[in-house]
């Protein structure tokens, strides 16, 4: 299987990883500094910030965690903002960041009675993959996860984590 990626999904994708460049410099943190923190070599974060690579999953949900942010589900039909599931246990954060994001999509498949077989034939994955993927037992690619959003009319976008929007708030009282 050969993951359907086109032109617009590649764009959001070099977006989210350019938004986090911005984000790095505006912070005034240093590729080294970050890449320290990240537990990477600093070349490989200059290869995803200038769109030249990409991060796994699990990567990006850090990158963007350690600037601030989170990855979000937005409704393309112009619905209300899926509801994130908080992601409790003892699972690795990555994993619970993940679970986090499945629901709407999940919900959306089954809404739309599309089964796991067709969806994963028209994402470009084996039908076990995207189980795996909605069960939250297995992180996707980041490229998978746009596909797969896209696929189901949301788009995967970055946002400020809750809680340092409520403190910029409170710091502006």
């Amino acid at each position: 299987m050969v993951l359907r990626v086109n032109a617009a999904m590649q764009r959001r994708l070099d977006s989210i990883q350019t938004k986090l460049l911005l984000a790095r410099q505006a912070s005034a943190i240093t590729r080294e500094t970050l890449a320290d923190d990240l537990g990477i070599a600093k070349r490989t974060l200059r290869d995803w910030e200038t769109c030249y690579d990409s991060p796994s999953l699990a990567h990006a949900l850090n990158w963007a965690s350690r600037l601030g942010y989170q990855l979000t589900l937005a409704d393309r039909l112009g619905k209300a903002k899926p509801e994130p599931v908080a992601a409790e246990g003892e699972a690795p954060w990555e994993l619970r960041e993940m679970r986090r994001l499945t629901p709407p999509l999940k919900s959306r498949r089954e809404a739309r009675k599309i089964s796991q077989e067709d969806l994963a034939l028209i994402i470009g994955v084996a039908r076990s993959t995207l189980r795996r993927w909605e069960d939250g037992e297995q992180l996707s690619r980041l490229i998978a996860l746009i596909v797969w959003s896209d696929r189901l009319d949301f788009t995967l976008d970055l946002e400020p984590r809750p809680q340092l929007r409520r403190s910029a708030a409170l710091a502006r009282a």
